[in-house]
């Protein structure tokens, strides 16, 4: 039979993968407003936000009343900070795809594109989103090789983007009455790179509460 305790922290979790969720649906909200220069989509993702803050907030608060009344120790207490780092990486990643939606408005939705750098666009956001998706599993289990695996794709993103700089200079030499949509689709690009960071950042706050080592992944 749970204790008390045992239940606040399956419940902690539980917010957590909740918040991931939203965090997910924001993201992918986020790309398609990208891909069909879809600015009413971009201003619903924005006005959604404020939910993934008051979930971040709400997480923050249930993880300070467990040390404040519980004084957890070792691993549970590892459990309780990851999961408070955790629920702010979330929400930066949330931001980020706010971020991407208000690219989209400020270009209008981005309807003259450019083949390259969506290519390049669109194979970072396969990455990320796949991260994305598999982190809040593994989070949710504290599956160690799952949490390995996820960040080693981490290092394609940043391939990506060393890919998209040099593309998108070169696209905006040659159109130089055009640099500001140049600019922001290295915003999308530089947005989407971050996500990748703090889903790995994610990755090892799991291998922090099952081995208790603070490691960096992808250095």
């Amino acid at each position: 039979m749970r204790t008390l305790f045992e239940e606040e922290l399956v419940d902690l979790s539980n917010d957590i993968t909740r918040l991931g969720n939203a965090v997910v649906e924001s993201f992918h909200k986020a790309i398609k407003s990208f891909k069909d220069a879809d600015e009413e989509l971009g201003r619903e993702l924005i006005s959604d936000d404020l939910r993934i803050n008051y979930l971040t907030n709400e997480i923050e608060q249930k993880a300070y009343k467990i040390v404040a009344l519980q004084q957890p120790v070792s691993h549970d207490l590892r459990r309780v900070f990851a999961a408070l780092i955790s629920s702010n990486d979330f929400e930066r990643i949330a931001d980020h795809s706010v971020s991407i939606a208000r690219a989209v408005i400020r270009t209008e939705g981005i309807e003259n594109r450019v083949d390259i750098l969506d290519e390049i666009i669109f194979t970072m956001q396969n990455f990320v989103g796949e991260m994305l998706v598999e982190v809040i599993e593994a989070r949710a289990n504290y599956d160690v090789e799952a949490a390995n695996r996820i960040a080693a794709k981490d290092k394609e993103v940043d391939a990506q983007l060393k890919r998209l700089y040099h593309e998108a200079a070169k696209w905006m030499q040659e159109n130089k009455e055009d640099v500001a949509r140049g600019i922001q689709y290295v915003g999308i690009g530089t947005s989407l790179e971050r996500i990748g960071d703090y889903v790995t950042n994610i990755c090892e706050r799991i291998i922090y509460v099952e081995t208790g080592s603070i490691i960096e992944l992808n250095n």
